[in-house]
C-alpha cells in the first residue's frame, strides 16, 4: 500500500490512491495498478456502478477506467478514459482522444482551473461513478442541454451572423490579436472589401447528423475527407469543383481558402433538425497552393495565372499532408438565443413601450433588452444633456441628439436583429408621431411609463392600450416603485398610483418615502427650470436591475402589481415592500370618472358594523387630476371622538381630523386630500340620502366646490354603498357598489 501510494507524483493522483487504498468506508472502486512514465501519472481503477434495473445504454455493474494525470502540473486536468473493450462507441460525452489512445470520457463541463480547487480524491472517484450512472439511465446529456458538437475546434474565431445559418457570406471584420485571427461574416456584401485578411469562402452543407460522441477532430484534409465520407458526403470532390470555378481562379494567388462546413443535427433518429454545427478550416496559403496539392491547377508565377491543370485529378494528392487549422465558431445572438443565455422565462418576443429614455429608462429598456425581451418603442421629447451621461445608457457622443434616438441606436447595437423604434416627442404634443404612437402603444404588450411624471401617468391610463405600468425612483434615489395594471385593466395605473399615495402616507414600511420631495437640487444651465437632482450612479443601476427583473416577471403574470424597494446607501440592502392592489369601482359620466376603492367600502361596512345601530361616519380621502377630471377616493377615515351618533342622525365632530389630514397630506407629497364625507344608514335604511343628506351635499359643494375641488358623499347600508361625486363645471356621477359576503 506504501509504495502504491508513493509511486504518483501529482497531488491529485496521490488523493485518488489515498482514498481507495486507505479509506476506513468502502470506495466503491478497486485500484488495479499504478504505473508512471517521465510525464505521466497512470491509475487503473474498476468502479462498482450503480445502475436502474432498465438501462437505456449497456453500462455494467463493474467497469474499469484508467485515470492519466500530468505528474508535475496539477493545473493540468486528468484525462478519463474506457479500457473496456467493447464499451458503446458514438455516445454523447465521449471522444477518441488521440493521444491518451482510447475513448475519453467527458466527465465535467466546468472549468478546470474552478473545479479543481475543491476536488478531492474521493470526488473524483464519485464523480466519474455517477457519470456513468447517468450514460446508463441515458441522462447525461438533459434535453434542455445544447446538442454536443461532433468535433471540436481551435484558437482562430469564426463569427457569424444570427438567424437561420444559410449562406452566402461575407466578410466584414477581421482582426488579428496576439497571432489568433477574428473573422465577422455578415449576410450582406460590404461596400468595401476588408482587406486585412483575404480569404475565399467555400460553405457546402453536409447531409443531417445525429449527435452523439465527438469525432477525432481532423488536422489534415485526408482526415476531414474520411470524417465527410462516413458522414455521406466527398468532401474533396465538391472542393475540387469550387476550386475550378472561373472567380476562384481569378485571386487563386491572394485569397486563402476558408472551409465552412454546415452539418444540421437532431436528437433523435428520424426528429427534425434541430440544430447545425459549422465546421472551419483555413488550409495552404492561398488558393493557387491549395489547387497544385489536390493535382487539379497550375499557376505561372511570372504571369501570376492560375489555370485548370489538364489531367490533373485530386485521387493523385496525398490528402494526409495537407494541413489544416481547425477555427472556433460562434453566432452573433439575436432575441431568441440571447433568452438562452440570460435564462429568460419567456419564449417570444414581446413589443414593448417606454415613455422616458432617462435614468430608470434607459437602464431598464437596455436591461430589459439584453435579456432578450423586447423590441423596445421609445418615446422622449427631451435632448441628452452633459450631466445625463452620469447615470443614463447614452454617452458622450449622444449629447445634443434626442435621448430617444440615441437610446435606440445603443437598443440596436446589442444584438444584431436591433428593431427597435424612437418617438423623439413628448406624449402630450406627438405631432406628426400621433398616428404612429397610437398604434405603438395599441402594439405594445406592456406600455411603462418612466417619466416619474404624475401627467404622463394619468395620459398613459387614460389610453387605448393592453396594459400599462410606471416605474420610478422616490425623490432621494434610493427607494424604487413598480406599479402595473393586470392584463384585463380592471385597475387602471393611475388608479394603483392613487392607492400608492395612501400607502406611503400610512404604511409604517414606507416611512419618510417622500420626505426628501423637496431635496437641493445641482443647477446645470441658465434656465429657471435648468436643475438636477444628484444620484449615485451605482444606486441607479442597482435600482434599475430590480425594475428591470419585475417588468421580465410581469410578462410571465396576469396580475396588476405595487412593489416598493427601499434601499440603504450606506449598507447596500435592500427592504422590498409588497402592497396588494385593490380592485375599484369606477363610474365615468362625461368627461368625468370617479373610483373607489373596495377597501374604502369594506372600511366603511366594518365601522358601521360596530357602531350596531346608530349611525356614524366620517371623512373620505382621495386624489385627483384637475386636467384629466379624476378623482380617486382612498380613504375612509373614522368618526372623530368628538362626533354625535345616534340611531337617526350622524354629526361628525372635528377632534384631532385637521392635524391628521395634514399629515396625510405631508406624507404623500400634497397628493392626499379631504374630499367629502361619508355616513352610514342602519338596520334596513336604504343607502340613498336623504333631505338632511341632500344638505350636507349643499354644503360641500359651497365649501370645496369654491376652491375647485371635487366634494364626494358616500352612504353605507346594509345591502349596498352609494356615492356621488361633484365638481364645479364637470357635473355630477353617481354609483351603487353593491355588497359582497
Amino acid at each position: 500500500m506504501g509504495e502504491a501510494f508513493e509511486g504518483p507524483r501529482s497531488q491529485l493522483a496521490r488523493s485518488v490512491v489515498r482514498y481507495l487504498v486507505e479509506s476506513p468506508n468502502h470506495p466503491y472502486a478497486t485500484l488495479t495498478s499504478v504505473s508512471r512514465d517521465d510525464t505521466f501519472d497512470v491509475l487503473d481503477i474498476e468502479l462498482e456502478i450503480e445502475l436502474e434495473q432498465r438501462r437505456k445504454v449497456q453500462i455494467r455493474p463493474r467497469e474499469p477506467v484508467r485515470l492519466i494525470f500530468m505528474s508535475d502540473d496539477d493545473a493540468w486536468h486528468p484525462r478519463v478514459l474506457s479500457r473496456r473493450e467493447d464499451f458503446p462507441v458514438g455516445m454523447v460525452h465521449t471522444n477518441l482522444d488521440r493521444e491518451a489512445g482510447g475513448l475519453a470520457l467527458c466527465i465535467w463541463e466546468e472549468a478546470w482551473s474552478d473545479l479543481a480547487t475543491n476536488l478531492t480524491g474521493q470526488a473524483l472517484i464519485e464523480r466519474i461513478r455517477t457519470w456513468f450512472s447517468l450514460m446508463a439511465a441515458g441522462t447525461v446529456h438533459g434535453d434542455d442541454q445544447f446538442l454536443e458538437p461532433l468535433i471540436l475546434s481551435s484558437s482562430h474565431t469564426l463569427i457569424i451572423p444570427s438567424g437561420e445559418i444559410k449562406g452566402p457570406w461575407y466578410i466584414r471584420q477581421a482582426y488579428k490579436h496576439y497571432g489568433q485571427i477574428t473573422l465577422g461574416l455578415s449576410k450582406e456584401k460590404p461596400e468595401r472589401e476588408v482587406t486585412t485578411h483575404n480569404f475565399a469562402i467555400y460553405t457546402p452543407q453536409l447531409p443531417g447528423q445525429l449527435h452523439r460522441a465527438l469525432a477525432r477532430t481532423p488536422h489534415d484534409l485526408g482526415a476531414l475527407q474520411q470524417l465527410c465520407l462516413d458522414l455521406g458526403f466527398d468532401l474533396v470532390e465538391d472542393l475540387t469543383r469550387w476550386l475550378l470555378k472561373p472567380e476562384q481562379l481569378k485571386e487563386a494567388n491572394r485569397l486563402q481558402p476558408i472551409l465552412i462546413l454546415t452539418v444540421p443535427k437532431s436528437r433523435e433518429a428520424g426528429a427534425p433538425d434541430e440544430q447545425v454545427e459549422l465546421w472551419c478550416y483555413t488550409l495552404g496559403e492561398n488558393l493557387a497552393q491549395l489547387g497544385e496539392l489536390l493535382d487539379v491547377t497550375i499557376t505561372e508565377p511570372q504571369a501570376d495565372l492560375t489555370t485548370e491543370k489538364l489531367f490533373g485529378n485530386a485521387s493523385n494528392a496525398d490528402l494526409s499532408s495537407i494541413a489544416m487549422d481547425p477555427w472556433r465558431v460562434v453566432q452573433r445572438l439575436d432575441r431568441d438565443t440571447a433568452r438562452q443565455f440570460a435564462g429568460t422565462a419567456h419564449k417570444t418576443d414581446t413589443p414593448l413601450l417606454a415613455i422616458g429614455a432617462g435614468a430608470i429608462g434607459s437602464n431598464v429598456t437596455m436591461m430589459v433588452a439584453r435579456s432578450g425581451i423586447g423590441p423596445w418603442v421609445v418615446v422622449d421629447g427631451d435632448i441628452t444633456m452633459p450631466h445625463n451621461t452620469v447615470r443614463q445608457v447614452q454617452g458622450n457622443t449622444s449629447v445634443g441628439y434626442p435621448k430617444a434616438l440615441a437610446l435606440q441606436i445603443e437598443l440596436d447595437q446589442v444584438f444584431e436583429e436591433g428593431g427597435n423604434t424612437a418617438f423623439p416627442v413628448n406624449v402630450f404634443s406627438p405631432g406628426e408621431h400621433v398616428a404612429a404612437l397610437d398604434a405603438a402603444l395599441r402594439d405594445s404588450q406592456i406600455a411603462v411609463d418612466f417619466s416619474a411624471s404624475p401627467a404622463v401617468l394619468g395620459w398613459l391610463s387614460d389610453q387605448p392600450m393592453k396594459r400599462g405600468a410606471s416605474a420610478f425612483f422616490g425623490p432621494d434615489g434610493s427607494d424604487l416603485v413598480v406599479l402595473a395594471e393586470n392584463n384585463s385593466r380592471t385597475v387602471k395605473v393611475d388608479e394603483i398610483e392613487a392607492q400608492y399615495f395612501w400607502a406611503v402616507a400610512t404604511e409604517p414600511h414606507l416611512t419618510g418615502h417622500l420626505s426628501a420631495a423637496r431635496l437641493d437640487k445641482i443647477r446645470y444651465a441658465n434656465a429657471c427650470q435648468d436643475l438636477s437632482r444628484p444620484l449615485q450612479p451605482w444606486q441607479v443601476q442597482t435600482l434599475c436591475g430590480l425594475a428591470a427583473g419585475q417588468l421580465a416577471r410581469l410578462i410571465e403574470n396576469d396580475n396588476a402589481c405595487f412593489k416598493v424597494w427601499r434601499l440603504e446607501p450606506a449598507t447596500g440592502a435592500v427592504q422590498p415592500v409588497i402592497i396588494p392592489v385593490q380592485q375599484v369601482h369606477r363610474y365615468q359620466v362625461g368627461p368625468m370618472r370617479v373610483t373607489i376603492t373596495d377597501n374604502v367600502v369594506s372600511t366603511m361596512r366594518e365601522f358601521r358594523r360596530k357602531a350596531c345601530r346608530n349611525e356614524t361616519g366620517g371623512v373620505l380621502v382621495g386624489t385627483f387630476d384637475l386636467v384629466r377630471n379624476v378623482v380617486h377616493v382612498v380613504a375612509a377615515l373614522p368618526a372623530p371622538p368628538d362626533s354625535k351618533q345616534a340611531p337617526t342622525y350622524f354629526i361628525r365632530g372635528k377632534e384631532d381630523l385637521k392635524p391628521r389630514i395634514e399629515a396625510l397630506a405631508a406624507g404623500s407629497a400634497g397628493r392626499l386630500h379631504y374630499i367629502g364625507e361619508w355616513h352610514s344608514h342602519p338596520g334596513a335604511v336604504p343607502a340613498r340620502p336623504s333631505d338632511d343628506d341632500e344638505g350636507v351635499f349643499a354644503h360641500l359643494e359651497t365649501h370645496l366646490g369654491s376652491v375647485g375641488s371635487p366634494f364626494i358623499m358616500a352612504i353605507c347600508g346594509e345591502r349596498d354603498s352609494w356615492i356621488r361625486a361633484g365638481w364645479t363645471e364637470r357635473g355630477i356621477v353617481e354609483g351603487v357598489v353593491t355588497h359582497g359576503h
